[in-house]
């Protein structure tokens, strides 16, 4: 599905039936994404076209005067709702607490798909709205997310044809941070999936007769990295993002207790990825995409719930915040996705050959999806050293490694547990079973374990 997103209009001429050209063949629309979406609709590609009004746009005197030209296309009914807003302080009021109906009433919204009201910035007829950029961003953005979650699309287009300039950066930032958002979930398609597109019209300037064309071929492009954007306040499960998340949540600590699990599970399996320990990822149970999709519908809440309390003012949300709350899910999910489809989950012990087959061999090794080939080669001089050059010596019955290679003393070394791929010999158990070599780690080692990986 093509999805389209443009800031609506309500300006002088905003009316007008416009002619469009899109690959060529001339559409009618009063709005560049109506006609895009016709072009999409006529070659059988399902398309919506999603518009977001600022909430200040009805409050513009001009449109009542009837002695302008350009108003005289706008409905008397909707002229109604405009000039209510405008002159009685009630509506008024009514209309910045709850927003929704009054732009129920737009023409253009009963013939786009659906519409959102986001905040202003600046002053419209005396009345100051004091939004910021990012919580801008933010609304749009977790817009996306939700229909994504609720209906997935291949295309994503970002028509900047209309509005101020400050609401389409906002656009176009809430795509850029949606694409980034998208492929840190889908490390398996190297966020192949989604296409998000910039497009626009030709200026819309008289003589209003002629056709305006639509560009459409301008792909956004966001580069990822395979980087946990927040470090824990403490090393361990239960308290690792507490702080955090008690940043996203406030009080409410039922809310802050399921996203520090989040946070803290999913930086537990990043860092054990990025350190190349790969027994590790088979000692603890991770979440599953309908608890991690959870978790950021917890996060799209706390958001809406903030800025749709006052659409004149806003609490000032802390943008970084949110956006490394999302992004963290966003690599968490995309991790679990890898670790599934390998079919890497917890389990009693586990052979060498599965852990050579799973992340050194060339073609097969998970590291590939996450830029971390250089891993492969390290993880395999390990295990030759450890087991490989060994395996003649093991026996039937699991012994630490360290009852095999000598040279290190009977305490835990956390800095050789991370310099040797996680095969510290104080901490792993090692048995053979015919020509299979399988290990495990101490029960009473995970807890430290699991310190040093939230750690690094």
């Amino acid at each position: 599905m093509m999805l389209i997103y443009q800031i609506g209009r309500l300006d002088s001429g905003a009316f007008n039936p416009i002619k469009f050209e899109v690959n060529g063949k001339d559409y009618t629309a009063q709005l560049s994404s109506f006609a895009l979406r016709q072009s999409f609709l006529e070659n059988g590609e399902r398309s919506k076209v999603i518009l977001i009004y600022p909430v200040s746009l009805f409050l513009n005197k001009s449109l009542s005067n009837k002695n302008n030209p350009q108003t005289q296309n706008i409905p008397i009914d909707f002229k109604k709702v405009i000039e209510s807003i405008l002159y009685n302080k009630a509506e008024r009021f009514n209309y910045l607490s709850n927003p929704y109906p009054y732009f129920a009433k737009h023409p253009h919204s009963k013939e786009a798909d659906e519409f959102i009201v986001i905040h202003s910035i600046g002053q419209y007829e005396g009345i100051n709205f004091s939004a910021t950029l990012e919580e801008l961003i933010l609304e749009i953005f977790i817009d996306m997310v939700k229909r994504y979650q609720d209906e997935p699309f291949s295309e994503l287009y970002l028509d900047i044809s209309s509005g101020y300039n400050i609401y389409v950066s906002a656009l176009l930032e809430a795509g850029r941070l949606f694409l980034t958002f998208y492929k840190l979930q889908n490390f398996l398609t190297q966020g192949k999936g989604l296409n998000v597109f910039v497009t626009f019209s030709d200026p819309i300037l008289p003589p209003y007769e002629r056709t305006f064309k639509i560009h459409k071929g301008f792909p956004l492009k966001v580069k990822v990295f395979f980087s946990y954007p927040e470090k824990p306040y403490e090393y361990s499960f239960r308290q690792g993002y507490m702080k955090f998340a008690g940043e996203l949540a406030k009080e409410n600590r039922e809310i802050k207790r399921d996203l520090n699990d989040l946070f803290s599970y999913g930086q537990f399996f990043y860092s054990a990825i990025k350190n190349n320990i790969p027994l590790v990822l088979y000692t603890q149970a991770y979440h599953s995409e309908e608890r991690i999709n959870e978790g950021l519908q917890i996060l799209i809440k706390l958001v809406k719930d903030s800025l749709t309390q006052n659409y004149q003012n806003t609490p000032k949300l802390n943008f970084d915040l949110f956006r490394k709350a999302f992004l963290m899910l966003a690599i968490y999910k995309g991790i679990t996705e890898v670790l599934k489809t390998y079919k890497i989950a917890k389990k009693e012990e586990v052979s060498i050959s599965e852990l050579r087959e799973k992340f050194v061999e060339e073609n097969k090794s998970l590291y590939k999806y996450f830029g971390l080939v250089q891993n492969r080669n390290y993880l395999s001089q390990e295990i030759k050293n450890n087991f490989d050059r060994n395996k003649d010596k093991f026996e039937k019955k699991y012994k630490l490694l360290r009852e095999y290679i000598g040279g290190e003393s009977e305490d835990f070394n956390p800095r050789n547990f991370l310099a040797h791929c996680g095969f510290e010999r104080n901490s792993v158990y090692v048995r053979k079973d015919g020509e299979e070599i399988l290990v495990k780690y101490r029960e009473d080692r995970l807890k430290e374990i699991a310190k040093i990986l939230m750690e690094y």
